[in-house]
């Protein structure tokens, strides 16, 4: 029987989470397994991979077949150097030596990582920082532009308010000059019936004499 690590899927839906396991290679993905040495959880950053080592190099003895996505995990954990050295000619020694400069070496990716991760966040910081020195210029710009607005919709209103007293006065001296006017052909008319009436008097008064001295001669004539 072929037999291949690999991973099978449990978990929720949008929260997934692995099981490595031994199975039989003719078997679906998620169908039954063998054995289970150890868990994969992606939605953790450090830490998501535990696998049983011992168990690991039993079947990687036993020629077991490995996923492309085990494979990668087993390198990353060192399991596949280990196993190569134990099954190679070379000394106690030499391997303690190359399985130090492994750990060396991920030592010096993980300070790298960690470098990159500083990098990264004072990038982001600086970048966050321009961002608020933006957004206060922005903010800084709109005050402004609304004191300028308030301030000329204030001189717009005055001016209004300036215009429309201006109006009324105006308005105010038109309707007296009216009214002046008004009370001029008034007071004439006042005077020229007056003057109408004194002469209609005198005219009256001219016939009454008339009329007396017609009949004065009228009766003299008699």
């Amino acid at each position: 029987m072929a037999t291949i690590m690999r991973l099978t899927r449990t978990g929720r839906r949008n929260r997934p989470y692995y099981r490595i396991v031994v199975m039989d290679s003719r078997k679906r993905r998620d169908g039954r397994y063998i054995e289970k040495i150890g868990t994969y959880d992606p939605i953790k950053k450090d830490d998501n991979v535990i696998i049983s080592e011992e168990r690991v190099q039993y079947w990687l003895n036993k020629g077991v077949q490995l996923s492309d996505t085990v494979k990668s995990m087993l390198s990353h954990k060192g399991i596949l150097l280990k196993n190569y050295l134990e099954n190679s000619n070379l000394s106690d020694e030499l391997k303690n030596i190359e399985i130090k400069k492994w750990e060396t070496l991920q030592k010096e990716k993980v300070k790298q990582r960690e470098a990159v991760k500083k990098v990264k966040a004072e990038e982001k910081s600086a970048k966050d920082k321009k961002e608020e020195s933006k957004e206060e210029t922005v903010e800084q710009k709109e005050t402004e532009d609304k004191k300028a607005a308030d301030k000329k919709d204030e001189t717009t209103e005055k001016k209004k308010e300036e215009s429309k007293k201006e109006s009324v006065e105006k308005k105010e001296t038109e309707d007296k000059k009216t009214a002046d006017k008004k009370d001029e052909t008034t007071e004439k008319k006042k005077e020229d019936k007056k003057v109408s009436k004194k002469q209609e008097e005198i005219k009256e008064k001219k016939d009454t004499n008339k009329l007396k001295k017609d009949e004065t001669e009228t009766e003299k004539s008699k």
